[in-house]
């Protein structure tokens, strides 16, 4: 890891781990997983088998999304950007430039099952994961971002062959083309031909944690509650806000 882990019990403490590793000078992503035992792997590799139908979801995908839509993406990048934004898998990786939308993920476990693990907030430097995978720029704040730089097009999986090239990992910004992208700040990793998490890559020099006890949960979550962090705030739509009036209820 690229700092040692840091223990979050409040609000507080978890500022503090922030602040311990601050570089003004670069810029670091996040992401909240609601138990320890998550790896920082995207939805479709979870499952080598799942990894090798991935064209053929994207064409289901395709035929049946068309007439529900009023726009129709118009390139590679857009649709797979619709699959992940509808929860279906794809090799993207969410992350956030917003470190309150980690902890937010990171406490959400609306089923419980995770309630007696610890979650983790994972830090990621995206521009040393990039300049680890070749990409080097004279900005020290660029990044390479989707549909605009065309190195990320080696990654669209009908151009993936193992055979030839197998890439890093990379980080890229894409379109904030809807209220919910926009809310949470998003980012995000891609993978190419091989599955390897994003903590493993480089020996996890570009990644690092911060690890919220069990026991802690339920103190954090109603602290986010006092500061208005909530559902709302990275699902701004009529759903949530409905839920808040039920609340008052």
């Amino acid at each position: 890891m690229k700092h040692p882990d840091t223990q979050v019990t409040d609000i507080a403490t978890f500022m503090a781990g922030l602040s311990a590793h601050h570089d003004p000078d670069g810029l670091t992503w996040y992401r909240g997983h609601s138990s320890h035992t998550y790896r920082l792997v995207p939805s479709i590799a979870r499952n080598p088998d799942h990894l090798a139908g991935e064209i053929t979801t994207i064409k289901v995908f395709k035929q049946q999304a068309r007439p529900l839509l009023t726009s129709i993406p118009s390139t590679d990048w857009e649709w797979i950007f619709l699959m992940q934004h509808h929860r279906a898998p794809t090799r993207l990786l969410d992350w956030s430039e917003n470190p309150l939308a980690a902890l937010y993920f990171a406490l959400s476990d609306p089923t419980g099952q995770h309630e007696a693990d610890d979650a983790i907030v994972w830090l990621l430097d995206p521009v040393g994961l990039n300049r680890h995978a070749g990409h080097k720029h004279a900005f020290a704040k660029a990044l390479l971002a989707f549909d605009i730089d065309e190195q990320l097009d080696a990654y669209i999986p009908q151009n993936i062959n193992p055979n030839v090239v197998k890439l890093e990992p990379v980080a890229g910004i894409g379109p904030q083309n809807s209220h919910r992208m926009a809310a949470q700040a998003g980012t995000f990793t891609v993978i190419h031909a091989e599955t390897i998490p994003i903590d493993e890559v480089d020996g996890g020099q570009h990644v690092w944690r911060m690890v919220i006890p069990a026991a802690v949960k339920a103190n954090l979550r109603r602290e986010l509650g006092i500061l208005r962090v909530g559902d709302l705030t990275f699902f701004p739509d009529l759903d949530r806000v409905a839920g808040i009036v039920r609340e008052l209820l």
